[in-house]
């Protein structure tokens, strides 16, 4: 075979091709070049090349076969052996699928700034476990498209990976300025379709959290030794104790009483506001339910999204809290004339 990477992705693309079956010359050069042009390569111009290509796949591995099929005015080729292959592969067809499917969600970052090469090595790495590079994406995700910061991943990415301190202007909800953020990253976490950045900002010793689409630069910042975290363990047990990814050690864990309406309940049930919840009382007309966190500003926008259909019973000052924001809203209500 010769050694050149245009001929290792026709062979390639060829024995994917021959495993499935069904395809006729034409069709295999069509296959091929596809490949060669996403790739950057010149195209095939000769059906003779696909032929020549195939001669030499059964003249290099003995053990393999290439059949023709009379389809109408067309000759189709397939392995005889569908389970042949010049690649030898430690996956069946359904671990391919599989995993063609996690190249796809991967494929969610790409087209961003810094991201090109993850493009080029999902389509490396499909072409060479014989993926099809056509194949539909079957799972999708509640994605905001055009949320800010998400061109901030890569870069925060890498700086995690590779220990780096960093400079972050970030502008909050509260602040009009851009504020200067010296922060040692550790840990990249979703919810609620945003993107957090979550580390220790430089002289405190306590998490910070930091929305992608607050940040307006990033700068690496020399002179400054990064600080390891040896405390948290982000993929345990730190988010467990709370909703979102706002955590205050300064609050305590407390038992919160909620009340929920019947209609509301089986969709709570079957979608628990926490890993913690119990139901602790149910009749014809209500139930009560608690869960076990640390309050924060995610929990009180959790349960003032279900409006009419929950309310807190306990703590009194979270129920206070939660009835001051539903009387300022209903004030904005009243507030409005129509025309």
């Amino acid at each position: 075979m010769p050694n050149t990477k245009s001929s290792d992705i026709r062979y390639k693309v060829l024995d994917r091709c021959l495993r499935r079956g069904g395809y006729s010359t034409s069709d295999l050069m069509d296959e091929v070049n596809k490949e060669l042009e996403l790739q950057g390569f010149p195209t095939v111009s000769a059906l003779n090349t696909i032929r020549q290509d195939m001669d030499h796949i059964v003249n290099s591995y003995p053990e393999i076969s290439i059949v023709d099929k009379k389809v109408g005015r067309n000759v189709t080729y397939s392995y005889e052996n569908p389970e042949s292959s010049i690649f030898k592969l430690p996956f069946n067809d359904d671990e391919l699928a599989q995993l063609s499917q996690c190249m796809a969600i991967l494929s969610r970052f790409e087209g961003t700034p810094q991201m090109e090469w993850m493009h080029s090595f999902i389509e490396r790495f499909k072409l060479s476990l014989n993926i099809d590079v056509d194949g539909r994406q079957v799972v999708g995700f509640d994605d905001c498209r055009y949320l800010r910061g998400k061109e901030y991943f890569s870069t925060l990415l890498s700086a995690i990976c590779n220990k780096k301190v960093l400079a972050i202007g970030y502008k909050s909800f509260r602040q009009d300025a851009v504020k200067e953020v010296i922060l040692h990253p550790y840990y990249i976490k979703e919810y609620n379709k945003r993107w957090f950045l979550l580390g220790r900002e430089h002289g405190y010793d306590s998490i910070s959290h930091l929305a992608f689409d607050r940040i307006e630069h990033i700068n690496d910042v020399t002179g400054v030794s990064y600080i390891e975290n040896n405390e948290y363990d982000f993929n345990d047990d730190y988010f467990s104790d709370i909703v979102g990814v706002t955590k205050h050690l300064d609050h305590k864990l407390q038992k919160i009483q909620l009340w929920v309406s019947p209609s509301l309940f089986p969709y709570i049930q079957t979608k628990p506001l926490h890993e913690t919840q119990k139901l602790k009382k149910s009749d014809a007309n209500s139930y009560e339910i608690e869960i076990e966190v640390r309050p924060n500003f995610e929990l009180e926008q959790l349960i003032l999204s279900y409006g009419e259909g929950l309310s807190v019973l306990s703590p009194a000052d979270l129920r206070n809290k939660i009835k001051s924001k539903l009387e300022l809203s209903i004030k904005n209500y009243d507030s409005v004339h129509e025309e």
